[in-house]
């Protein structure tokens, strides 16, 4: 791509333990072969001369346990509820970091990260003055959440010794059509274009409009990506992955 410059941070490519590590970097002598069998997490960026991109993608490329795949649903769970919020003009993302974490809570689980940051345009990848932290966090440089600003959207779960499970995607505040005239509430729309993995889903533990929300962001991948692939000249088996992996749920 013409526009691209460098990485934005260095890729975060770790498989079963390492994964736990929240900011692991590989190196030889301590990294793992990626195994079929167990969980495996990226998380890459990078700096484009138009803006700059973070994302985390959690996969699995065997058959996952099911104690594997309910970790991984709760925390789909947390970041669709945050990515689902409807806020007045002005809120402080500690105020919302809870809607990611609550399915976690739940059932005992947390993690020990931020759940988002603001992200620059060709600046920095972890950029003020907004960011989406718990409330024990609260800064008194924090800003309020305003219309147009870019977060990330990344609850996670960590297992020492085990896996590790991150969701990433960046989001744009943007206005509902909620409220007074003179203050229209706020949401976020997804602006990241990469599907979540399926086999890892256990639509069991979700609610129908929960399902619905991946089903439908599965579908504005498949069309957005789709049409960049053919402009690209992608070839028919990266057109059949992406039809599968953003199928309904």
């Amino acid at each position: 791509m013409t526009s691209f410059v460098s990485l934005s941070f260095d890729t975060i490519s770790s498989s079963g333990a390492n994964g736990a590590v929240i900011h692991y970097k590989p190196e030889k002598g301590s990294c793992l072969q990626i195994d079929k069998d167990d969980i495996y997490l990226c998380d890459s960026g990078a700096q484009y001369s138009d803006g700059t991109t973070d994302v985390t993608r959690t996969v699995h490329l065997g058959v996952p346990s099911q104690y594997q795949k309910d970790c991984f649903t709760r925390v789909a769970m947390g970041h669709i509820d945050l990515a689902m919020a409807v806020f007045p003009p002005g809120t402080k993302g500690t105020c919302l970091d809870c809607l990611a974490r609550r399915p976690l809570w739940n059932v005992g689980l947390n993690y020990q990260h931020g759940t988002g940051h603001g992200v620059g345009s060709f600046l920095n990848v972890h950029e003020g003055p907004c960011r989406i932290s718990a409330g024990n966090r609260i800064s008194k440089h924090e800003m309020g959440l305003k219309k147009g600003m870019i977060l990330s959207n990344e609850p996670g779960y960590y297992e020492s010794g085990k896996f590790g499970i991150r969701i990433e995607s960046l989001v744009e505040v943007v206005e509902t059509s909620i409220g007074p005239d003179d203050g229209k509430y706020l949401t976020f729309s997804t602006i990241t274009m990469a599907p979540l993995e399926r086999k890892l889903i256990n639509t069991e533990l979700m609610t129908s409009a929960q399902v619905e929300w991946v089903n439908q962001y599965h579908l504005t991948v498949r069309e957005k990506v789709g049409a960049l692939f053919e402009e690209l000249g992608k070839s028919q088996e990266l057109k059949d992955w992406l039809h599968t992996m953003t199928e309904p749920l």
